[in-house]
């Protein structure tokens, strides 16, 4: 197979999204790369997102996948590419977009690579919708056999959840778990314990900062994050050298969330559960000033917590974001 020739599947998945889907999907199609077919999944939307999607329907490169009823993301991921007939895979949000030369960047780099290498990912931009700012992206650098960085450098960022091309035999080997909401882009672990990932040092994507992100569903979020993290290490090809870099980042991604709810007055019970969950499987995290500062405030009284908040905000002039509270009902 001649890698520089081969067919790339784009999956859109698209919910309720009609200001943004138009450009999503023309950032598909106007890609440099042009041995290309887009499968846009729309989840049950209730605006204008079919009529816009239907509306390009009289490209050939266009497959729509029409359901009637919002099922879980992770599902209508598995379907779409079920029906992917390329070679490789990529994903797009309904509200970000591809900078026009993503998938030809990702191709030459696949072409010089072996079937050991399952995925090229890379940096991208964050689009401030209420400033219209377009700031760095903040992505891992991870390279080769990765699991290990993937866990010991997180705080450098994690996989842009749209930068990845997938070889499709890899993607089709770890179908996401559909009963939960969004796996995202914790799949990305469980292709590194099988397949080497390189990584494509140019702005691949632009991903939109809004107001109904999912990324703001923080306890959501937080608790399919967690399943994930504990199915991945009952993987038979979960590699034991990792686990003590699984232990450590399940810790600090625990302590990291938990005071971001403490601090915005979000599920403070929930958080205070969670940081004691965490104490009890990685008791060593005390030993961090860090940690040890974060759980005493997680001990003082609920409403000596909000009003310690409310003060620091207004001392600091700092506003933080709310998290999406009606993405649960």
């Amino acid at each position: 197979m001649q890698i520089n020739r081969s067919k790339v599947s784009i999956i859109i998945l698209s919910y309720n999204q009609a200001e943004y889907i138009s450009d999503a999907i023309n950032s598909a199609l106007n890609q440099t790369y042009k041995n290309l077919e887009i499968i846009i999944s729309d989840n049950g939307s209730t605006d204008e997102t079919k009529d816009l999607i239907k509306s390009f329907l009289f490209d050939p490169r266009v497959i729509f996948l029409d359901y009637e009823h919002n099922k879980s993301i992770s599902l209508r991921q598995n379907q779409a590419a079920k029906r992917a007939s390329g070679n490789f895979i990529s994903l797009l949000y309904a509200d970000d977009y591809y900078l026009p030369t993503k998938i030809e960047n990702q191709i030459k780099l696949f072409s010089g690579l072996s079937e050991k290498w399952g995925v090229v990912h890379g940096p991208g931009f964050q689009l401030i919708e209420r400033t219209g700012e377009l700031l760095p992206l903040s992505a891992t650098k991870a390279q080769g056999d990765c699991l290990k960085d993937l866990f010991h450098n997180y705080e450098d960022g994690f996989i842009i959840p749209i930068s990845p091309l997938v070889r499709k035999k890899a993607y089709l080997e770890f179908p996401l778990y559909e009963d939960m909401f969004s796996e995202g882009e914790s799949l990305y672990w469980r292709i590194a314990t099988k397949y080497k990932f390189c990584y494509c040092d140019i702005p691949l994507v632009v991903m939109r900062y809004h107001e109904k992100n999912m990324g703001k569903a923080i306890k959501r979020n937080m608790d399919m994050h967690l399943q994930c993290l504990d199915r991945l290490i009952l993987n038979e090809d979960f590699p034991k050298d990792a686990f003590k870099f699984y232990k450590q980042y399940r810790a600090k991604i625990v302590f990291s969330n938990s005071w971001h709810c403490l601090r915005t007055n979000f599920e403070i019970t929930w958080a205070k559960k969670l940081l004691l969950s965490s104490i009890i499987s990685s008791p060593q995290s005390l030993l961090k000033l860090k940690c040890v500062v974060i759980m005493s405030y997680a001990l003082l009284p609920q409403k000596l917590i909000f009003y310690i908040n409310k003060l620091a905000d207004f001392i600091l002039k700092k506003k933080l974001f709310v998290p999406l509270k009606d993405y649960y009902n």
